[in-house]
């Protein structure tokens, strides 16, 4: 009966829902930022391999593999209508949280670089914390969906979840993903279009949390590890007290990160002539695999891969603008800013911008489970851009 009823309104406004092939530009966007990946993980893997003793495209075959799996995951979300996701809206998250849970509490979490991340199965492994991404979008897009102001209805549930799942992720600890899961919520509020007071409320807290902290009345190790801590204070001694960066220290990646991108030019030294990632620039197959592309493609090379995101922003945004229900404007909207945001932190901490998170670049770095979750949310994409509002000539729906 909802379906009639939604049918007879636009109907009657003078509009119609119709299904077209979806966004091919979109499509062709993400393809290029695959192979353009697949190409840099090529380059970047190799000294890594070879360094280890391993098979020389050990990770090359590994990515290729995720490539194949994050194909049917964009695949099928492009052919699942996306309001078939509100059914496995708290599944979908509980799952998650019990995953990073597992990952946290039991012998099958792996650490590595300090961080307990890894859920390792035996015959291969992932990171939980990439599904809280869309388990998150998918959660805020239900709650902000609602007709009723958000924090006078019964949201709880919805809070309690959204809560629980940034925390585990913080205490993992994986302060890069909890500042892309805080990003994502609050542009999804503002897109809403609720009120601004939990926000400023927010704000006020946030302002409050710094002061104890510059006081030291809050310690900020409860929050943060340590190394974190080493890395954004070299960061802000870097650029704001002009010392130069500790290389023996937390200062290590940004300094040769930097010379990886200086050393590029404006066309770079050539494809696989990098000589930062012999050895020197730390996990250039991920993490820094940008710098390792400005390296050996230069200037040129670098502006294509940002302009590729740009075009992925502006189509996701149009998509979002387009699309005629509430639920789907916001979940188009959430998943944009989630792969621009990641791609951004990523870009800015390869120039330094930002001090190293450890976060991946989307489609482009190693990284199986970051690659199927960011090409699974492009299919969500695919599909929220086949729906559309056609006007067509009013009807009386009297004279039938």
């Amino acid at each position: 009966m909802q379906k009639i009823r939604t049918y007879e309104n636009n109907i009657k406004n003078g509009y119609q829902l119709i299904k077209t092939e979806g966004d091919k530009e979109l499509l062709i966007t993400a393809i290029i930022l695959v192979v353009t990946g697949l190409m840099a993980v090529v380059s970047a893997s190799l000294p890594l391999c070879v360094s280890h003793h391993m098979v020389p495209f050990h990770y090359v075959f590994q990515h290729i593999f995720w490539i194949i799996c994050g194909s049917l995951g964009l695949w099928g979300f492009s052919k699942l209508d996306y309001n078939h996701l509100k059914k496995f809206t708290f599944s979908f998250a509980f799952l998650v949280i019990a995953l990073m849970l597992i990952v946290k509490f039991t012998p099958f979490g792996v650490t590595i670089n300090g961080a307990r991340r890894w859920l390792n199965l035996g015959f291969f492994q992932f990171q939980p914390s990439e599904f809280a991404k869309p388990a998150l979008i998918i959660l805020l897009a239900g709650l902000f969906s609602l007709k009723r102001e958000v924090f006078k209805s019964n949201v709880l549930k919805y809070l309690f979840t959204a809560g629980l799942m940034i925390f585990v992720v913080l205490k993992q600890p994986n302060l890069s993903m909890t500042l892309i899961l805080l990003g994502v919520a609050f542009f999804m509020y503002i897109c809403s279009g609720k009120t601004l007071k939990p926000i400023f409320i927010g704000f006020l807290i946030f302002c409050g949390c710094i002061g104890l902290i510059a006081t030291n009345i809050l310690d900020l190790t409860k929050f943060i590890e340590p190394y974190q801590i080493e890395r954004i204070i070299n960061w802000i001694k870097s650029i704001f007290e002009g010392k130069s960066f500790d290389i023996q220290g937390g200062g290590y990646q940004a300094f040769h990160s930097l010379v990886a991108m200086s050393s590029g030019g404006l066309f770079g030294c050539g494809y696989g002539a990098g000589k930062e990632k012999l050895g020197w620039l730390p996990e250039a197959h991920t993490d820094f695999i940008f710098s390792v592309i400005a390296e050996e493609l230069g200037f040129i090379g670098s502006l294509f891969v940002i302009l590729l995101f740009l075009t992925l922003f502006f189509k996701g945004i149009k998509i979002s603008l387009n699309c005629p229900t509430t639920y789907g404007r916001l979940l188009a909207f959430g998943i944009t800013m989630s792969i621009t945001m990641q791609a951004v932190f990523n870009i800015s901490v390869a120039a330094s911008f930002l001090p190293a998170t450890g976060m991946t670049l989307p489609f482009i770095s190693y990284g199986g489970s970051s690659l199927f979750t960011t090409m699974s949310m492009v299919g969500i994409l695919l599909n929220i851009s086949k729906t559309k509002l056609k006007r067509i000539a009013q009807i009386n729906i009297n004279d039938f």
